[in-house]
């Protein structure tokens, strides 16, 4: 079985800050934690729109996954630029 490399503090803050880049430029926008989850043996993380809507109104987000912490950052940044670039 092969094991996987350890990510290094630098590699993590570079993903971490990519992301905050990039949600920067979507405001009322927040990221949460990136958490493992084991049963599936992949990481996710989540972006939610916190703006204010009606009583009843479902907030938008957007969820990636990786099967390592960096993926799953790297990815959910990729997704937040994709949203930017597609207007919505």
């Amino acid at each position: 079985m092969l094991q996987a490399r350890p990510v290094t503090d630098d590699e993590r803050e570079r993903a971490w800050a990519a992301l905050h880049d990039a949600i920067a430029r979507m405001p009322g926008w927040a990221v949460g934690p990136c958490q493992l989850h084991g049963e599936a043996a992949s990481w996710h993380i989540a972006a939610i729109d916190l703006r204010p809507r009606g009583r009843q109104a479902i907030r938008e987000s957007i969820t990636a996954t990786g099967a390592t912490e960096i993926a799953a950052l790297e990815s959910l940044a990729a997704l937040l630029e994709a949203r930017q670039i597609g207007g919505r």
